[in-house]
């Protein structure tokens, strides 16, 4: 979607304590404007054509463009990724220059062979790599900022300043554009905007195109033609329509301007770019927009080439130091039992894979290791489980064999299934191509309601006459998955699945009333929500109320959902936007808000059964041990607020999306896709050893008792930078993943366990940071190659375990000191046993 342009005359706000303006940016096409700031491009990526006052300069990859205060410009890209680098000279304090005269010539596209262009380059690509927005970085960010203004000084200064326009006619300029931005919907007239200027008609004519280097008429056109996309891409609306709203004369004049800039007619382009039922509709090339925001991708390699001056300055690695008092005695009054909510699911992506020897193989070691009660996946009615056939007259024939084998080795391993009942067997789906993912699933609605219902009846028949009713009775059926959400699982009427969801809910419950049947799976970061409450008012009115309450979460900033006020068929949307939330506590803010508005919460479990530090499958961080910095600190923070927190998922073996060749690709999973546990795997296990008895919690620790045993959790987490979170991806490369975090120190930790009886007590340490238990780690420090050979893998596994490190401490007056120091993203197990 193409944004307004509302102004085009831009007012850049800054920060107050720094006079710059730095952006990573993807760009198309932006209409003539002008900023007080000068503002520095530097291409990384693609071509870029800038159009300056009346010359037209085409930068490449590495060139870099100087723009003046107040020179009108415009740029246009099919696909180019620069730096925009903003400055306020007057913020710079250089009182003994006149800034109104001031002028730089700066232009690599140009000026060749300039080697104050590297130098240039190189500041830039150092003031990208402070990204975070901490104190302590303010000072040399400040510092490099002064450096670019020293260069340009130096190398850059024009003493032919070209056109220099009167703050009066910027002012002029910018009063007449905001007229056209209000009133582009109507007929405007030269004349009522002369008027409006206290001019003739051909002054302003002649004063607009000599300082825009375009026509009245046509800037018009253009803002007309920009605000049409909005409305031939977003709405129904015909081209009639669209014109008559754009304030075209007729829908002629628009299809022929529309035909001279975009190569064929609006109706056409519509067709080709409209939004698919299965994905988002991507940003038409040449369309004219904001700059818009950049696609996370891996430009370290790139900024890296400008850095020519190795002896940067590097500050000493900091350590913070806390101490914490515990006191480890409780009365009965003030005993807290751990419920350990964490060991309450897993997940493997699809029911197929569970057939598989190598996914077997995962979850056999995963229950060994760390024990979970219930297992979350999809798709049970696929076609390859040949669950679902129809004969040449239309009749169903199951056949649950495969299923069977699925459910067999679940109880085999001491698991309990979460029935999602999904998704449609091709042979019953009213659209069998409605498909999603490489080796889809099939999301249609079914061709015949009641041959849906009663494959639900016969498939839950089958359970319980198969395992009995009091195993089946501890298991969870649900409906689907992320319905409600506008997610590519979703129906596309609200309607459609409030409707299957009942007949599901009646289907399965009249096989016995007592199985426990799930809300739909909701995947959303804010709450309440109107479409949930539509959802919960239609299950009380049908007789359809959840037994159990079923969460997605995953920490991205949300848009403002578009919500029907009066509750309508038409699909509800919420737009995620997959940006990270700067917010390091949303989980636990999304998890209050669930208790405190759900309806029966303190009856009913709330189980989040799919969440993860991103949505994404190829999320590097998600290899690298501030995953399991991540997951520690999220479930000791909030692990009474919550019934489960079911990692997605087991195994970056998941079949959605082709795999890739690289191992460490940034997979959701426990494990790499040949069966080597991730740091993230041993946050769970170090999570499945605490004691069975809570007694304190605080930011980096997490202390439980098991009779005279205590278990201790400490982490040393820390944020990605801001620009991480806002999606750019500079500071990140394949073997450089940790650059995201810009402020990281040590921790020293020191514990005074209160209250501990006299005596020896043996400490086991079990640490898990990029030296111990990090296989992406491991990997890099073997070289990043493919591993080839099964030696190569296991050497690989062997090497990724964690340190285990002894010792003894005893009581003195009845406190024990524990001390320690963990590096950054180190997640640490602390055993403390009496010696008898």
């Amino acid at each position: 979607m193409t944004e307004k342009i509302k102004d085009t005359h831009e007012t850049i706000e800054y920060n107050k304590n720094l006079p710059i303006k730095l952006f990573c940016q993807r760009i198309g096409f932006v209409e003539k404007h002008w900023h007080r700031s000068i503002e520095l491009l530097l291409v990384l990526s693609g071509t870029l054509s800038v159009q300056v006052e009346s010359q037209t300069y085409i930068l490449h990859e590495d060139d870099i463009l100087l723009i003046n205060s107040n020179q009108v410009h415009d740029t246009s890209s099919e696909d180019c990724v620069l730096v925009l680098l903003q400055m306020s000279l007057p913020r710079f304090h250089i009182d003994w220059l006149n800034l109104e005269t001031l002028h730089f010539d700066c232009n690599s596209a140009v000026q060749k062979n300039n080697k104050a262009f590297d130098q240039l380059r190189e500041t830039i690509a150092r003031l990208i790599q402070l990204t975070s927005s901490s104190p302590h970085t303010q000072f040399l960010r400040l510092s490099y900022a002064y450096h670019i203004l020293y260069l340009l000084l130096l190398h850059f200064v024009s003493h032919n300043p070209g056109k220099v326009r009167p703050l009066k006619h910027m002012e002029r300029l910018k009063r007449v554009i905001r007229y056209i931005e209000e009133n582009y919907q109507r007929d405007i007239s030269l004349t009522e905007i002369a008027e409006m200027e206290a001019l003739t008609p051909p002054y302003l004519s002649s004063f607009f195109e000599k300082n825009m280097e375009i026509s009245l008429t046509s800037y018009i056109a253009n803002i007309r033609l920009n605000h049409s996309f909005t409305y031939l891409m977003d709405t129904d609306m015909s081209i009639e329509e669209i014109a008559e709203a754009c304030g075209f004369p007729n829908q002629r004049s628009y299809a022929v301007l529309f035909k001279k800039h975009y190569g064929m007619l609006p109706s056409h382009y519509r067709k080709a770019n409209q939004i698919s039922e299965k994905g988002i509709r991507s940003l038409p090339m040449n369309t004219s927009t904001k700059y818009l925001n950049l696609e996370k991708y891996d430009f370290y390699e790139k900024l890296s080439s400008y850095f020519h001056n190795s002896g940067t300055v590097q500050a000493a690695a900091p350590i913070i130091a806390v101490t914490y008092s515990i006191e480890t005695k409780k009365t009965e009054n003030t005993k807290r039992l751990m419920k350990k909510n964490f060991l309450n699911f897993c997940s493997v992506g699809r029911a197929k894979e569970i057939l598989l020897g190598n996914i077997q193989k995962m979850l056999i070691t995963q229950q060994e290791e760390i024990g979970f009660k219930f297992i979350k996946f999809h798709d049970i009615f696929s076609d390859e489980l040949m669950v679902y056939k129809e004969d040449t007259l239309g009749c169903p024939h199951y056949n649950f064999t495969m299923l069977d084998e699925v459910f067999d080795f679940i109880l085999s391993i001491h698991l309990m299934p979460l029935v999602q009942l999904s998704f449609m067997p091709k042979a019953l789906a009213k659209d069998p191509a409605l498909t999603i993912f490489s080796l889809p699933f099939c999301v249609s609605e079914p061709k015949d309601e009641k041959k849906w219902s009663d494959l639900i009846t016969a498939f839950v028949n089958h359970l319980l006459e198969r395992y009995g009713y009091n195993e089946v009775s501890q298991w969870i059926f649900t409906f689907w998955n992320e319905t409600m959400t506008g997610h590519p699982f979703d129906f596309k009427e609200v309607d459609t699945f409030l409707r299957l969801y009942k007949i599901t809910f009646e289907s399965v419950k009249t096989c016995n009333p007592n199985l426990l049947f799930a809300s739909t799976s909701y995947l959303s970061n804010t709450f309440p929500s109107a479409k949930y409450d539509y959802y919960l008012d239609f299950a009380a009115v049908n007789n359809c109320r959840p037994d159990v309450y079923l969460f997605h979460f995953y920490p991205i900033s949300p848009q403002s959902p578009k919500i029907k006020s009066d509750k309508s068929t038409e699909t509800f949307s919420i737009p995620l936007n997959g940006i990270v939330s700067k917010d390091p506590d949303i989980f636990r803010s999304y998890l209050k808000m669930l208790n405190e508005h759900l309806p029966d919460r303190n009856a009913l479990p709330l189980y989040i059964t799919e969440w993860n530090l991103s949505s994404s499958h190829r999320e590097w961080l998600n290899d690298t041990c501030y995953a399991a910095a991540y997951i520690i600190r999220n479930i000791c923070r909030n692990h009474e607020l919550a019934d489960s927190f079911c990692h997605w998922a087991l195994t970056d073996w998941i079949e959605e999306l082709d795999f890739p060749n690289e191992l460490f690709h940034g997979g959701v999973g426990h494990f790499t896709k040949n069966g080597i546990k991730k740091p993230v795997y041993y946050a769970y296990q170090f999570l499945s050893e605490l004691g069975d008895e809570f007694l304190s919690e605080g930011e980096g620790y997490f202390v439980t008792k098991s009779r005279k045993d205590y278990r201790i959790i400490l982490y040393n987490y820390f944020d990605v930078s801001d620009s991480y979170q806002e999606g750019i991806n500079f500071n990140i490369g394949f073997t450089n993943r940790y650059e995201v975090f810009p402020d990281t120190a040590a921790k020293e930790f020191h514990l005074k366990l209160m209250d501990m009886e006299q005596g020896d007590y043996l400490v086991t340490e079990k640490i898990v940071n990029r030296t111990y238990g990090s296989c992406y780690d491991k990997w890099v420090e073997m070289g990043s190659m493919s591993l080839s050979t099964s030696e190569e893998i296991c050497t690989l596994s062997d090497l990724s375990r964690p340190f285990i490190k002894k010792s003894k401490l005893s009581s003195e007056q009845y406190v024990i000191n524990y001390y320690s120091t963990l590096e950054p993203h180190e997640i640490r197990l602390v055993i403390l046993e009496k010696i008898l």
